[in-house]
């Protein structure tokens, strides 16, 4: 039963999180960027760990299992990356902070899914080179948000 409503448990917060937080004129802006880097972003980073590398898989997905994926994590991913954007700090020193700190959360959420019984790993990989692969995510998304999106532009 917790396998079966994780994952919309997880998107209907996220949906509650986003609409109380975002505001109506950048909605637009910020799921441009959620939908880019969070939900294709999910598509590329599984299928080259899961298809390509066979290092993490989804499992016991159920109805929500397609193409290999949980068709409901694309979307998580979606929200995630908006509530990200939506509370990146400007000032230097606290950016770095929250980068590493989200790194450091999304590999205890991929623990929270392994736990639930919805995703699989190879001992290896969790948790350093996991970290890694996050840190480099998030700077990414980070990098990418700062230098082209005109809400930084016009928060400045």
């Amino acid at each position: 039963m917790l396998t079966t409503f994780f994952y919309p448990s997880y998107l209907l917060l996220a949906i509650i999180i986003v609409l109380t937080y975002i505001p109506k004129k950048d909605f637009k802006e910020y799921f441009i960027y959620g939908f880019i880097l969070g939900g294709l972003g999910d598509v590329v980073v599984v299928g080259l760990f899961q298809n390509l590398l066979n290092i993490i898989w989804f499992k016991n997905a159920g109805i929500f299992y397609v193409l290999g994926q949980n068709l409901l994590s694309p979307p998580s991913w979606i929200l995630t990356v908006i509530i990200y954007l939506r509370f990146l700090p400007r000032r230097q020193p606290f950016l770095y902070i929250y980068v590493l700190t989200f790194a450091l959360f999304s590999v205890a959420y991929g623990y929270l899914v392994h736990n639930v019984g919805l995703f699989d790993f190879r001992p290896w990989f969790y948790p350093f080179f996991s970290y890694l692969t996050f840190l480099i995510w998030w700077s990414i998304i980070t990098w990418i948000f700062n230098k082209t999106s005109s809400l930084t532009q016009r928060d400045s």
